[in-house]
């Protein structure tokens, strides 16, 4: 019996007219010793039958058992001081507002960037009292003190230039300019009336309250005030509205709140900055960085929860150059990577529909790549937003945001250009995400369309082999795209690096297994992708760290194979298929998950005949390894999983002669009792391939395997077509010449059993006694796979078996075939 490579029990090959399946409607005996090949395999003709659709479906969803890399929730929040920033634009004195009101020459703008000062690179902000300048606010409204940088001139000093006023020398006004500005001023003139008595009579009070409560620390009148300052400034519609000097006046003041270390304080200045729509590179880089120290602490989270401040950032960034202001972009990162580790954040963030401005960002960031004097800057921002996404991606309704534009191929760029040492946390991001979304189809085959994606992944598993952490997650997407593309498997080995790399990593990893120092006992049940964190042992964790690394990257081995193509390759790969030998030889250094990994592996490799190959060569002492595996009862996958690999190693007469002496057949009819689907698969598989031999057929009749074998096909008719047929496939080579003995029963069946037969026969062999459900898809489904995986080999045996039996001849027999 023949395993294919997607993991069927069935032989799906095709290559000829199958042995036993006339190619006339007439039935004619077939000679055992022809051929050793299955009768059942499915003729070449037949294209996407049923049975081959469900079995590829069954090898998705048990492809390699093996789960995500484990990655703990971080819960850790990233400070301000992890990022990288120009010390010579700091500042721990004075953060002061940088004026707005009206446009900047160009020589003001220069000097503005040569003395601009940064906010403190400490994670902490000293609290100081208010400048003396706040006192008297409110008590000189007709003056105005215009910031250039951090110089505050007092405008007893510098009067604020009138509004018509231009600097621009040597331009004279015309008399239309100047009544168009008399007429503008007219019209605007009730308008700024009005907004000057209420910011003098309603404003005014509120400013005058939150300076008092400041300079005495009352911070829940501070909170209370600023709510209400707020309001009242919503109310009348003042927030977008620059021209007015008061605006300049109260942002002034919010920015020298900046230094205190009150979180109220922080709250309320990031808020109201971003309300009145600030815009200046200084103003922005002081206020998102405020934001950015705010998430830093998991406490301030309600001041996101119950506001509107993500309303109002996520309004502001989309108005931000990313080129020009890298820092305040860094920030703004940060600040989703810290708030998407709490859950509600992440829903909330959610329904906010960030994705268009993240995907904005990556754009423009990805843009300034090849300035190499920007690579820190970038990855300060790019860490923490690949962050962010991948704690966006547990949020099932974001899925869909990953598959829209180009989201993924944008986040391929990174493994890309992002791949040296000092990027490790970057590619451990981006690493992690692909890990999420991999795990869904929609996801995976998004990614297996982008054609950089391959090499860089090589790439990576060349530089960063010692990475542990990296490598495991690279191998663990790779074998998500391998299991689920055609297109990803070929895609993958044209590399001429591919299959080397591979062979080296598991070459280094199984070395580096051997020097561990493994447990006293290894826990039959223990998974080396489960929580290493709960384990106390260091050693334990370190066993099942590397052991993990093998997993993925025998897992993508075992992917690959599934494509003819490449499993030829691999088969041929000596140093890579010894390395797989060399594992199952040590069955108590390694845990179960290991070894059932490695004869998956060695299954899908198994399947191709060729002469060449290091199974074929080495196939005897594969078998007798085998053999030591289906005798431990203690760990049933690796039994299971054995069997399948007999069921390709048996097709040639040499390995069924050395089973027969392994008493392979007896264990092979014990199994037939087993309630576990997979394993009857698998040892009825072999028991097919043994019974191709005519001297191999009488096991069967004095291990009372006909009796299990009926049994299973009493139970599985109606519930499993697939096994029904097996079953009649085994029973066909058993009767197949026997009736000709003349020292033996006709068929070798007792009375009971035949009667038994004709009975579930005379059951199941009618279309009009399939059992039907609520669902017409799944009858249809059922319907074609009883007429196309049952009904051809069980009415042929039917007819067999009637035209062999003395016992039937007094019997009315209907024709079924």
């Amino acid at each position: 019996m023949s395993n294919s490579p997607s993991g069927s029990t069935h032989s799906s090959s095709g290559r000829e007219n199958p042995v036993g399946y006339p190619g006339s409607t007439q039935m004619k005996r077939r000679n055992s010793r022809e051929s050793p090949r299955a009768f059942y395999e499915i003729p070449s003709w037949v294209e996407n039958v049923p049975s081959k659709i469900i079995n590829n479906a069954k090898q998705s969803l048990k492809d390699m058992p093996t789960s995500r890399p484990y990655t703990p929730r971080d819960d850790s929040r990233y400070i301000l001081s992890k990022l990288n920033h120009d010390t010579t634009s700091l500042n721990t004195i004075s953060i002061d507002y940088e004026t707005e009101s009206r446009p900047m020459s160009s020589k003001t703008a220069d000097v503005i960037r040569r003395n601009s000062k940064g906010i403190s690179d400490s994670s902490t902000l000293v609290a100081a009292p208010p400048p003396i300048r706040l006192s008297k606010l409110n008590h000189q409204p007709s003056q105005d003190q215009v910031s250039s940088g951090d110089s505050s001139i007092s405008s007893q000093t510098k009067p604020p230039l009138p509004s018509n006023h231009h600097q621009r020398s040597n331009v004279t006004s015309t008399t239309t300019k100047s009544s168009h500005r008399r007429m503008s001023s007219a019209s605007t003139k009730d308008d700024s009336s009005e907004e000057n008595l209420i910011w003098k009579h309603e404003i005014g009070p509120l400013i005058e309250t939150l300076i008092s409560a400041y300079q005495k620390n009352h911070f829940e009148q501070f909170d209370r005030t600023c709510n209400d300052l707020y309001s009242c400034l919503s109310k009348h519609n003042l927030f977008g509205k620059k021209s007015h000097k008061k605006r300049g006046e109260l942002l002034k003041t919010l920015f020298s709140f900046i230094e205190s270390d009150n979180s109220i304080v922080r709250f309320h200045v990031v808020r109201l900055s971003l309300a009145f729509q600030i815009s200046s590179s200084n103003n922005l880089r002081h206020i998102i960085r405020l934001t950015a120290d705010l998430t830093s602490k998991k406490t301030n989270d309600h001041f996101f929860l119950n506001s509107n401040i993500l309303d109002l950032l996520f309004e502001t960034i989309p108005r931000v150059d990313v080129e020009q202001n890298l820092e305040a972009i860094a920030y703004f990162c940060t600040t989703l990577q810290n708030l998407t580790v709490n859950n509600e954040l992440i829903c909330l963030i959610s329904e906010k529909k960030p994705f268009e401005l993240i995907k904005n960002i990556l754009k423009n960031l990805l843009r300034l790549k090849d300035q190499t004097q920007l690579a820190d800057k970038l990855c300060e921002c790019l860490t923490p937003l690949t962050s962010a996404l991948r704690n966006l991606a547990d949020n099932d309704v974001n899925r869909q945001e990953f598959l829209s534009d180009d989201l993924i191929e944008h986040l391929t760029f990174i493994l890309k250009y992002f791949t040296d040492k000092s990027h490790e946390n970057l590619m451990k991001n981006v690493a992690r995400l692909f890990s999420k979304l991999t795990q869904h189809t929609d996801c995976c085959m998004k990614l297996v369309q982008c054609s950089s994606c391959y090499r860089s992944f090589l790439k990576i598993l060349i530089k960063h082999e010692s990475n542990q952490a990296l490598v495991v997650r690279i191998c663990f997407i790779l074998g998500n795209m391998m299991a689920k593309s055609e297109d990803a498997r070929l895609t993958f080995m044209k590399d001429s690096h591919a299959l080397q790399t591979l062979t080296k990593l598991l070459h280094s990893y199984i070395q580096l297994d051997s020097l561990v120092l493994k447990p006293d006992k290894l826990d039959t049940n223990d998974s080396t992708s489960q929580d290493v964190d709960v384990v106390d042992d260091p050693n334990t964790n370190q066993f099942r760290s590397i052991e993990n690394v093998i997993n993925k990257v025998i897992r993508v081995l075992s992917n690959l194979a599934i494509s003819e193509e490449n499993g030829l390759i691999i088969i041929r790969r000596d140093d890579c298929i010894d390395l797989l030998f060399k594992l199952l030889k040590a069955p108590n250094q390694h845990s179960e998950e290991l070894l059932v990994h490695v004869l998956m592996a060695l299954n899908n490799l198994s399947y191709y005949d060729d002469s060449h190959s290091y199974i074929n060569r080495n196939s005897e002492t594969l078998a007798q390894l085998l053999v030591k595996y289906i005798r431990n009862e203690e760990r049933m996958d690796c039994v299971v999983e054995a069997f399948r690999v007999l069921g390709n190693l048996s097709r040639t007469t040499r390995i069924r002669d050395i089973l027969m002496k392994c008493k392979v057949d007896r264990l092979a009819i014990h199994h037939c009792q087993s309630d576990n689907v997979e394993l009857l698969y698998a040892v009825i598989g072999v028991l097919i391939n043994l019974t191709v031999d005519e001297d191999k057929r009488e096991c069967l009749k004095i291990h009372h395997g006909i009796d299990s074998l009926i049994n299973i096909f009493e139970y599985s008719i109606q519930s499993d077509w697939q096994l029904s047929s097996l079953v009649c496939k085994a029973l066909w080579n058993y009767c197949d010449n026997n009736y000709e003995k003349a020292d033996s029963q006709p068929l070798w069946f007792t009375a009971h059993q035949l009667k038994i037969l004709l009975n579930l026969f005379d059951e199941s062999l009618h279309e009009s006694n399939l059992e039907s459900t609520d669902d017409e898809s799944l009858d249809e489904l059922n319907k074609q796979l009883w007429n196309e995986e049952y009904f051809p080999v069980a009415s042929r045996l039917y007819q067999r078996i009637i035209e062999g039996n003395e016992y039937f001849k007094t019997i009315q027999i209907n024709n079924y075939s």
